[in-house]
């Protein structure tokens, strides 16, 4: 007998197109605890990239139901859409990316007081000061 009459077998579990959860789900729930708890003691946000990690359909199931969905979502147009909602966890957003075609190009759960895509970066603000102070020098378009 030689190695080649020794059936192998080989079995990589649950792969990301299965609809059974890996048990990753779980363990990526208790990282999100740790960072919530470091982020309510005042810790800077905290960005979990989903893409990143071997996730099947079944665990994002796991996850879409145990986080819910809170009170806030939005929608972002810039290069591209992107949708964030609040989860049932007020301070864990789910953040998902798509790209100019329109399909799902990233996604990831970011813990803190707002997402870093909804807030106006300092240039912007800069620009919109600048540009609302010229509202009052414009004349009035509907005097007499």
């Amino acid at each position: 007998m030689s190695l080649k009459d020794i059936p192998v077998h080989f079995d990589a579990g649950p792969g990301p197109a299965s609809t059974e959860p890996t048990g990753m789900a779980d363990a990526l729930l208790h990282e999100v605890a740790n960072h919530l708890l470091t982020v309510a003691q005042g810790g800077e946000r905290q960005i979990v990239e989903l893409g990143n990690l071997p996730l099947s359909e079944g665990d994002f199931q796991v996850l879409e139901d145990r986080l819910g969905r809170g009170e806030v979502s939005a929608e972002v147009s810039a290069s591209g859409r992107t949708e964030v909602h609040e989860t049932s966890f007020p301070g864990v957003w789910w953040v998902k990316y798509y790209n100019a075609g329109d399909q799902p190009a990233a996604q990831q759960l970011e813990i803190g007081t707002v997402p870093m895509i909804l807030e106006a970066h300092p240039e912007d603000i800069q620009a919109s000061a600048e540009r609302f102070s010229k509202l009052f020098e414009e004349p009035e378009r509907n005097s007499h």
